[in-house]
């Protein structure tokens, strides 16, 4: 009795103990349940909040853009978001909210207030990865430092050595390039059968805009021309670099969990599908080594006073102006910046062209035209070229068709706010125009705003006093383009650059067209583009025969 009594006893205990550890499991469950439940709560509270964040909420945009910062990093990781930015523009107007706090406009009016030279709209965060990675930390340079207050510090000194004064005395250096273009496509025609070669001509005017800035910068001719290929691998580093930029940028606060943390950094460099994106220190490198060369050398024995020996290194008073450390982070702004877009530019230029007979024709009959009147040096000077009114017409519609930059020029609103296309909005918000969105504005370009038409800037004193049928001057029209023309940037942040990709254009040009016959070697195929901040063109392939003098 006692034994049965034990039994039952123990298997009462057991099944209670089974009841409580089953009782725990449910209670735990619950709680789990209820903080999964209160966390998506929470979660979707804080979604409506950002997408119904006060003012912006009346904007028109992609709902899923209004709470999200994943559409504009998928967009750019895929290479196409300045095609992008045109779709978003056409489908919802001249304001778009494309972010949690983005705000992308296309309107004339606003260009001027926003980009000013006197602005109070700094730069965002986006800029945040293009600071140069040194030995001593992360470095801002004049392209990427966020205040206008230290961009004035860092801009003043050398601004003197970008002007088209120093340029054009530097003009001899660009021609010694352009002599080596010249010399190896005619090597190549005599050794093809029926003088007629194919080549990638983007390729070779990358390595042309890249000899350019090094022999201006460094005194110092890298020889990309020479030995047909990326010397040091620099062109695939930045490139690699910009992909990681652009697109982390769209989000800057992965930046420092991303490459911007050491430990990161650090671990990606054993990684090689990494190690091709985290190559600000290797940029920096090849820089410092140009400098490195360029201080060892002997200065009188320079035929040019290149752009660093033109930098203000210290006051007249002996105040120093720039450390070391200044002076390698605006060689680090020549090499980051200065070829590509020249070379983006270039290829605009001639696949435009080419694409377009009636103006290649135009345009090689005044070229010819000059050359028979005896106008022309061997090598085209910048002032030339300057009298060609139908090249400056071709140069800036290329430059209008393909801006070298696809992304927004992203600021700051103050914080007395703005007002945008009737669109108040706030202090604290990313607002910006995309070069690509305002090149194609049919309200300033026209309704053939995505043609290449030249014409459009030709004639100005033919047509200034004729008005169109909405009884507009075509000088009312050619000063409301150049207004909202973006591709060298507008106001103080504009391209620093901008003399040294105009010097290149305009002489390299002339000189190429005058002395061979290009073509596309398939016309009908169109080329690619990768847009990760500069939006890169592949596949211009062209066929090249020598002219007849």
């Amino acid at each position: 009795m006692l034994l049965e009594r034990s039994k039952l006893n123990g298997e009462g205990e057991f099944r209670d103990a089974r009841m409580s550890a089953t009782d725990v499991l449910r209670s735990v469950a619950s709680h789990q349940l209820l903080t999964l439940g209160l966390s998506i709560v929470i979660l979707l509270l804080y979604l409506i909040r950002v997408r119904l964040r006060s003012h912006l909420r009346l904007i028109p945009g992609p709902f899923f853009a209004s709470f999200s910062y994943l559409p504009r990093l998928v967009s750019v990781a895929h290479g196409h978001a300045h095609s992008d930015a045109i779709e978003l523009h056409r489908s919802y107007g001249t304001v778009v909210r494309v972010g949690p706090k983005h705000v992308s406009f296309a309107n004339p009016e606003a260009l001027s207030a926003v980009y000013s030279a006197y602005t109070k709209f700094e730069k965002s965060d986006f800029y945040l990865p293009f600071d140069a990675k040194t030995a001593h930390g992360s470095v801002p340079t004049v392209f990427s430092v966020r205040s206008e207050h230290a961009h004035r510090g860092i801009k003043r000194p050398i601004a003197g050595a970008y002007s088209m004064t120093t340029l054009l005395e530097l003009e001899g250096l660009t021609d010694e390039c352009i002599a080596i273009f010249q010399d190896k496509i005619k090597d190549k025609l005599e050794q093809a059968e029926r003088y007629k070669i194919e080549l990638d001509l983007g390729e070779w005017l990358h390595w042309y805009a890249f000899d350019v800035i090094t022999s201006i910068t460094f005194s110092n001719r890298l020889g990309f021309m020479q030995a047909e290929r990326d010397v040091e691998g620099i062109i695939s580093a930045i490139e690699g670099r910009l992909k990681y930029n652009a697109t982390i940028g769209q989000w800057p606060a992965l930046h420092k969990l991303l490459l911007g943390n050491n430990f990161v950094s650090w671990v990606a460099n054993f990684v090689p599908s990494l190690a091709k994106l985290n190559t600000s220190r290797r940029i920096v490198e090849f820089a410092a080594r140009q400098l490195q060369r360029y201080e060892t050398k002997d200065r009188e024995k320079l035929k040019y006073r290149d752009m660093l020996d033109r930098f203000r290194r210290t006051k007249s008073d002996g105040e120093v102006q720039m450390t070391d450390v200044d002076v390698l982070m605006a060689g680090v702004g020549n090499v980051f910046a200065g070829a590509d877009t020249t070379a983006i530019s270039l290829r605009s230029m001639f696949y435009y062209l080419l694409q377009n007979p009636k103006c290649l024709e135009r345009l090689v009959e005044e070229i010819d035209d000059m050359d028979r009147a005896g106008k022309l040096s061997e090598i085209v000077t910048f002032a030339e070229s300057s009298d060609m009114p139908y090249m400056q017409a071709c140069l800036k519609e290329a430059m209008r068709m393909h801006p070298a930059v696809g992304l927004l020029l992203e600021r700051i609103v103050p914080e007395e706010g703005v007002n945008i296309g009737g669109y108040f909005i706030p202090a604290g918000t990313v607002v910006g125009a995309n070069p690509w969105v305002v090149a194609r504005n049919r309200e300033v370009y026209g309704e053939d705003a995505d043609q290449f038409r030249p014409e459009r800037w030709f004639g100005l004193s033919e047509w200034a006093n004729m008005d169109d049928d909405t009884g507009e001057s075509a000088r009312t029209k050619l000063q409301r383009m150049e207004r909202n023309f973006l591709a060298f940037g507008m106001g103080s942040r504009s391209c620093v650059g901008k003399n040294i990709s105009l010097l290149e254009m305009n002489k390299l040009v002339p000189q190429l067209l005058r002395r061979f016959k290009i073509g596309l070697a398939e016309p009908a195929k169109e080329w690619r583009m990768e847009g990760y901040w500069f939006v890169k063109q592949l596949g211009l392939n062209c066929t090249i025969l020598r002219r007849q003098s």
